[in-house]
């Protein structure tokens, strides 16, 4: 699933490529995505222009003008590629949206978990996905003592509380992974025990990560691909996501894999000891 840095790397490319044109016409194939796509998206948005590309955790937020907001989530395997010219869609494509000077934006999505809508609200924080979303992890709230006093609160492990987006909008396995690994904290560690000095640890990991993630344009192992249909490069720096039985980076204990619900993490028995707050000596 494209998690925070790859919906941000598309946001920065689409931010080039998209604002100030003018929508002249969307067709939908019909399928529904995780919900139907409704049937006035085609017609709410031909006519307006690009005037503003954000993203807010794993959505992007386009504004158009006059005022419209649409909305994309990714999913778990979605797609926009955006050309300069008319192209054939090829399958599994949901959308196209035509612009005026001829370009075209493809929204594809094998697994259809991917979610296209458009609000006509004042602002973003009045849609209902993005209302719902908790902080942003590159954001100014998402400090040492906020995250401390969130997990005072908590009895839930601290990987499960990392993945909620209604706590931590943005993150998912992947980075999790690698941010618990940062900061030496084992993923099933309970939220409540961790010290306010792992808090804070754990801040700055979270952040470095997910900024390194963004550098390297994200991280694609099958489905992940820019709006250019190029690949991030982040999957050649990972620590701990999928490398279970090599070798770790900092210590060269085999890498393990733990069951949490019905997601994998990947830990270093080590550098993460269970139960144990975790040194900072050797490095990350």
């Amino acid at each position: 699933m494209p998690e925070m840095p790859e919906v941000e790397t598309i946001a920065r490319k689409l931010r080039r490529a998209l604002i100030g044109k003018r929508i002249a016409a969307v067709e939908l194939s019909g399928l529904p995505l995780r919900r139907p796509i409704a049937d006035s998206f085609a017609f709410d948005l031909p006519g307006r222009t690009v005037s503003k590309i954000r993203r807010r955790g794993k959505y992007l937020v386009i504004r158009l003008e006059p005022r419209l907001f649409w909305l994309v989530h990714l999913g778990m395997s979605g797609r926009i590629h955006y050309g300069a010219g008319a192209a054939v869609p090829q399958a599994h494509t949901h959308a196209v949206v035509r612009f005026s000077d001829g370009s075209e934006l493809h929204y594809r999505d094998h697994r259809r978990f991917g979610l296209l809508a458009a609000y006509d609200v004042a602002r973003p924080a009045e849609i209902p996905e993005l209302r719902a979303l908790g902080a942003d992890p590159l954001g100014a709230r998402f400090t040492a003592r906020w995250l401390s006093a969130e997990l005072r609160r908590r009895r839930t492990e601290i990987k499960s509380f990392l993945l909620d987006q209604r706590r931590i909008a943005g993150l998912g396995n992947i980075y999790a992974c690698e941010a618990l690994f940062r900061a030496r904290i084992h993923p099933a560690r309970r939220c409540h025990r961790i010290t306010a000095v792992e808090a804070a640890r754990l801040v700055a990991a979270v952040r470095a990560v997910l900024q390194a993630a963004v550098r390297r344009r994200g991280t694609t192992f099958s489905d992940f691909m820019d709006s250019d249909g190029e690949p991030g490069d982040n999957q050649n720096f990972l620590r701990v996501f999928q490398r279970e039985g090599r070798r770790c980076r900092r210590c060269r204990t085999p890498i393990e894999r733990l069951r949490q619900g019905n997601r994998s993490s990947f830990l270093c028995p080590r550098c993460q000891r269970a139960g144990v707050a975790g040194s900072v000596r050797g490095g990350v």
